[in-house]
C-alpha cells in the first residue's frame, strides 16, 4: 500500500492532495502524504517542503520542520513560502524581529501573491492569538485591501478564527465567503461542511458532493464525503463512497478497513470478506480485519471457517477488546456446526464480561435449553428478564416456558421445583394479562400448576383446565373431528388431568365417572 502511495496517477493530485489535508487541518494524513509524494518528479519540492514544514510546526516538531523550510529555501529561494515558514518558527521561538526579517522578505518576493499576507497573519495567529493581535488584525486587513477582498485565503482564517471561538455558524459563512471567490477551494468546502454539519448534515453532505464535481480528484474530498455519509448513517453511500475513493494512491490503510466494516454492515458479505482478506495478506495480525473475516464468513454460512477464524481472533489476541458480538457469532457458528455444548462456553464467556447484555443472556438460555440443563436455562432467563425495562409478550410467554420444564426436571430438589413454579406462575400469569385469551396460554397455567406440584395435578390446575375448556366450548369447531383446526387435543388433555386428579389425588367417584365420559367421547373423536 505504501507502494501505491507513492505512485502518481490520473486518480491522485500527488502532493497537492497534502497540502489539502494540510489547509484542513488533518496533520498526521497531510504528513503522510507529502512525506511518500515528496520524491515524485511532478512534485513542486519548494512548496512540498513548505506544507511538510508547515504541518511539522503543526505537530510541535520544530526542528525537522526548520529542516524543511531550509531545504526549500535551498531548492528555490525566490519561493516566498519557505520564508513565512521561517518566521512562524522564529516567532514560536520567541524571537520577533527574525520573524519580521523572514517576513519582509516573502512579501517583497510574492508581492501580489495575497496568500502570502494571509499566511503571515496566520503565523502571528498560531504563535499567540492575544499578544499578536493587533499583528494579526494588521495583516488581514492588508491582505482585503490588497486584494480588494478577493482572496479566498483571508476567509479561511476568519472562519478558524471564528469557529476556535465555538461560533460555527460564523464560521461557516465565512468558509462560504471562501468558496464564492474560489470555486475549487478544499478547505473552504471540508471546513464548511464540517461546520454545517451539526446543524444540517444533508446540506453539508451536498457541498462535499459539489466540490467533487470541480475537483473529482481530491483525495480529501473523497475521503471527507465517505466520512459524511458514514456520520449521517448512510451506510450503503458510505460504502460506495470509499469504494470510489480506496482505488485514489493517497489513501491510508485504515480507510481500507473501514470499508470493509461499512460493506460489512451494508450487507455485502463477499466484498467485506474480500478487503479483510486482502489486509490481512498484509498484515496477519490486523484485529479489526481478524474480527471481520470470521464475522463475514458467518453471514456467509461458512460455519467451519468463521469458527476456525474466530479461534484464532481470540487466541492470538488475549489482551483484545472483544465485544459481545464477537462472544455471540463465534458460539452461533458453533451451535450451527451442531456443537452446542462448545457454543455455551463462548456465551458464558460473553456473559461474564457483559453480564448485563440482554441478546447473550437470552441465547444463553436457549443454549442451555437445548442441552437438556433446563435449571440454568431458567436462571438465566431470568438474569434476562431483568435487563429489560419492559418486557413483552414473548418474553413473558418464552419466561414461563423455561420455568415450566425447570419445575417438571427438578427431581427430588424441592426448592429448586418450587422456585421455578413461583417465577412459572408469575411470567404466565403476565402474559395471560397483556395477551389476547388463548386456550394454550390456559393451558401453560395449568401445566406449571402440575409441574410445581411435583408432576400431579391439583385443584388450581384442574380449574385452570375447566376455564380452558369453557373457552374452547364458545367455538363449536374447535369439538368437530372433521375441521382440521380443532381442539381435541387440549379438551383431551383437561380431561385427562381431571380423571387422574378425581382418582388419586382428591378422590371422588361420581366427578371422576363424569370425566372418564367426557375423555371417552373426545378420544372416539381423535381415533376418527
Amino acid at each position: 500500500m505504501l507502494g501505491c502511495a507513492m505512485m502518481v496517477s490520473a486518480q491522485s493530485q500527488g502532493y497537492k492532495d497534502g497540502i489539502e489535508y494540510y489547509k484542513a487541518g488533518q496533520y498526521e494524513n497531510a504528513k503522510t502524504i507529502l512525506q511518500n509524494t515528496i520524491a515524485s518528479p511532478d512534485t513542486d519540492k519548494a512548496m512540498a517542503n513548505y506544507y511538510l514544514g508547515q504541518t511539522y510546526l503543526a505537530l510541535k516538531d520544530n526542528a525537522k520542520a526548520q529542516q524543511c523550510f531550509n531545504t526549500g529555501v535551498e531548492i528555490a529561494p525566490e519561493n516566498p513560502y519557505n520564508y513565512v515558514g521561517l518566521g512562524a518558527l522564529a516567532l514560536l521561538n520567541n524571537n520577533p524581529k527574525e520573524a519580521e526579517a523572514q517576513f519582509k522578505t516573502a512579501l517583497k518576493l510574492g508581492k501580489k501573491n495575497h496568500e502570502i499576507t494571509v499566511a503571515i497573519a496566520r503565523a502571528y495567529y498560531n504563535a499567540d492569538p492575544v499578544a499578536y493581535a493587533k499583528d494579526v488584525e494588521k495583516y488581514l486587513a492588508k491582505a482585503h485591501k490588497d486584494s480588494k477582498h478577493n482572496e479566498p485565503s483571508i476567509y479561511i482564517l476568519e472562519g478558524d478564527m471564528l469557529a476556535d471561538k465555538g461560533d460555527f455558524g460564523g464560521a461557516a459563512g465565512k468558509y462560504e465567503m471562501a468558496i464564492r471567490y474560489d470555486n475549487n477551494n478544499p478547505e473552504g468546502y471540508v471546513k464548511y461542511a464540517n461546520s454545517y454539519f451539526r446543524v444540517n448534515p444533508q446540506f453539508a453532505i451536498q457541498k462535499l458532493e459539489e466540490f467533487l464535481t470541480v475537483a473529482p480528484e481530491s483525495a480529501l474530498g473523497q475521503r471527507e464525503l465517505a466520512e459524511k455519509y458514514y456520520q449521517a448513517n448512510m451506510w450503503n453511500k458510505a460504502a460506495e463512497q470509499y469504494g470510489r475513493y480506496i482505488h485514489n494512491p493517497n489513501h491510508f490503510p485504515e480507510d481500507k478497513s473501514r470499508y470493509s466494516v461499512l460493506l460489512y454492515y451494508g450487507e455485502k458479505y463477499p466484498e467485506s470478506l474480500q478487503v479483510a482478506n486482502d489486509l490481512l495478506a498484509i498484515n496477519p495480525n490486523d484485529f479489526l480485519m481478524q474480527r471481520l473475516r470470521f464475522l463475514n464468513e458467518y453471514q456467509l454460512k461458512d460455519y467451519t471457517n468463521s469458527v476456525a477464524h474466530a479461534a484464532s481472533f481470540f487466541a492470538n489476541n488475549p489482551d483484545g477488546y472483544f465485544t459481545a458480538g464477537d462472544y455471540s457469532t463465534y458460539g452461533d457458528a458453533l451451535q450451527a456446526l451442531g456443537q452446542d455444548s462448545l457454543a455455551v462456553v463462548q456465551y458464558e464467556a460473553g456473559v461474564a464480561k457483559y453480564p448485563d447484555n440482554g441478546a447473550l443472556l437470552s441465547n444463553l438460555s436457549g443454549l442451555y435449553s437445548n442441552l437438556k440443563d433446563y435449571v440454568k436455562a431458567a436462571k438465566t432467563y431470568d438474569a434476562y428478564m431483568a435487563t429489560l425495562e419492559s418486557p413483552s409478550v414473548q418474553d413473558y410467554l418464552t419466561g414461563s416456558g423455561r420455568q415450566l420444564f425447570a419445575a417438571a426436571t427438578a427431581g427430588d430438589n424441592a426448592a429448586a421445583r418450587s422456585e421455578a413454579y413461583t417465577k412459572g406462575l408469575e411470567y404466565i400469569n403476565k402474559t395471560i394479562s397483556m395477551a389476547v385469551p388463548n386456550p394454550y396460554l390456559l393451558q401453560r397455567k395449568a401445566r406449571i400448576e402440575i409441574a410445581g406440584n411435583n408432576s400431579m395435578p391439583n385443584a388450581a390446575a384442574i380449574q385452570v383446565y375447566n376455564d380452558m375448556v369453557k373457552m374452547l366450548d364458545e367455538n363449536p369447531a374447535n369439538m368437530d373431528a372433521s375441521n382440521p383446526d380443532n381442539a381435541l387435543k387440549l379438551y383431551n388433555e383437561a380431561y385427562q388431568f381431571a380423571v387422574l386428579f378425581y382418582t388419586k389425588v382428591e378422590p371422588n367417584t361420581e366427578k371422576a365417572s363424569h370425566y372418564s365420559a367426557l375423555l371417552k367421547t373426545v378420544s372416539d373423536k381423535l381415533a376418527q
